[in-house]
Order: structure tokens, then C-alpha cells, then sequence
């Protein structure tokens, strides 16, 4: 990536200080995802500028509520995002990037192990079969995957009782269509924080605390949950 600097100063613009480890390796995962789009859609978005903006800046907005130390589930991380930049510029935080694309999650692992992030692994899979994995995560996000509705049924399951669900939104305007879903999964909506992105874009980060177990009936089939959200 030619626009290091311009990185940089993204990032300041966001209370975030990378060292130049971390910038080189954000750099060299912008030339992976690049080289990687050429053979299969990783995502549209491939201008430098425009990425810096739309994966690192709006990722990493977001970095701020995740919890220290905090092991983290990244539900649907497609190309990488939020996991790869999140697991760079937070290296306390343990992180598993899962998804149903086999090819992705290869991608994002191997990219991983070559920018030796030992703090980040993957697994392929849909979130709602994944029944090992219910119940151990202190912190679960997702960022443009599905509506809020949706992706509460899918992330509770997966947190431990007192973790959080950080959801990459553009606004507030999903919270009151979710009050259903909150409710009858045992969540609490917590806080929100919301800005603009330095090309002007809206962006708003909520949080859900879990406050109870999971009803067992819950996640349903992904099916059931897409035709019927909560």
C-alpha cells in the first residue's frame, strides 16, 4: 500500500496510535486481499483510499469496546473484516474468525500465520450449527452480515453469561425493530457510539451485555431465522 501515511493519520483520527509493525502489516494485508480479489470476491472495495476508510477506519472504529483480553468471535469475517485489522492493532485480544465460505476462511487463515498473527485462527462454519462453540466467548461481533435481529440470535448463543455483542452498524435505526430479539434472548442493550467516517459516512457501533443463558431454543435454524427474525 502506497498510502501509509494516509493510514496513519486515518487511524490518529480515531484515537488510535499504530506502531509501525502494525501499519506494515495492515499494508501487507491491503496487497494480500488485493492479489487474493483477483481469483475469487473477497470484496469490492480495492482503491487504496477507499480502504483505508471502509475496512481499516471503520473496523477499527469499533476497536475501542472490545474488552482486554477478551477472547472474541467473529461471526460471517468473509475477508478478514473486522478480525484481521482488530487482531493487528489489539494483539491482548484472542480472536476466531468463522464463516460458511470455505475458501475465506482459508484466505483469512493463511493470511494470518503469513503477518504471524498468533492471536487470531478460523473455522468454517454456519454459527447456528456451531454447538461446541456456544457459550465461551467473551465478546462476539459482526459487521455486515445480516439485520440486528438476526445477528442476536446468532451471537448469543455464542457468549458466555456477562459478554458482550459489538455490532458494526450505520446507525441507530435497527435498535427498536430488536427490542423482541433482545428480550427473549437475555440480552441488555448497553451503549452505542456513533460517528463519521473521514469520507463523511455514518457509522454507529452498538453493544448488547448478555444478562441470562440462552433459552434452549435458540439460535434456530438459519432458515427459520432469516424467514422468522425475532
Amino acid at each position: 500500500m502506497q498510502t501509509v501515511e494516509r493510514l496513519n493519520s486515518v487511524l490518529n483520527g480515531i484515537n488510535i496510535a499504530p506502531t509501525d509493525e502494525q501499519l506494515a502489516k495492515l499494508s501487507a494485508y491491503f496487497d494480500m486481499v488485493v492479489d487474493k480479489n483477483k481469483q475469487f470476491n473477497l470484496t469490492a472495495i480495492t482503491e487504496p483510499d477507499d480502504f483505508v476508510v471502509k475496512h481499516y477506519e471503520d473496523t477499527l472504529f469499533g476497536a475501542s469496546e472490545f474488552p482486554k483480553d477478551a477472547r472474541v468471535l467473529d461471526i460471517g469475517c468473509g475477508g478478514g473484516f473486522p478480525c484481521v485489522p482488530l487482531a493487528i492493532i489489539r494483539p491482548d485480544l484472542t480472536i476466531v474468525g468463522l464463516d460458511a465460505t470455505a475458501k475465506k476462511v482459508a484466505f483469512v487463515g493463511g493470511s494470518a500465520k503469513a503477518l504471524e498473527l498468533d492471536n487470531l485462527t478460523t473455522v468454517a462454519g454456519r454459527a447456528e450449527e456451531k454447538r461446541d462453540m456456544f457459550g465461551t466467548f467473551d465478546v462476539v461481533t459482526a459487521r455486515a452480515v445480516s439485520s440486528l435481529p438476526i445477528l442476536l440470535e446468532l451471537a448469543a448463543p455464542m457468549l458466555k453469561v456477562g459478554g458482550i455483542f459489538v455490532a458494526y452498524k450505520t446507525d441507530e435505526s435497527e435498535l427498536e425493530q430488536s427490542k423482541n430479539a433482545v428480550r427473549l434472548l437475555n440480552l441488555r442493550f448497553e451503549r452505542s457510539k456513533v460517528g463519521t467516517l473521514s469520507n463523511g459516512e455514518r457509522r454507529a457501533i452498538l453493544v448488547f451485555k448478555k444478562i441470562g443463558e440462552t433459552p434452549k431454543q435458540y439460535p434456530r435454524q438459519y432458515g427459520t431465522i432469516k424467514k422468522k427474525p425475532l
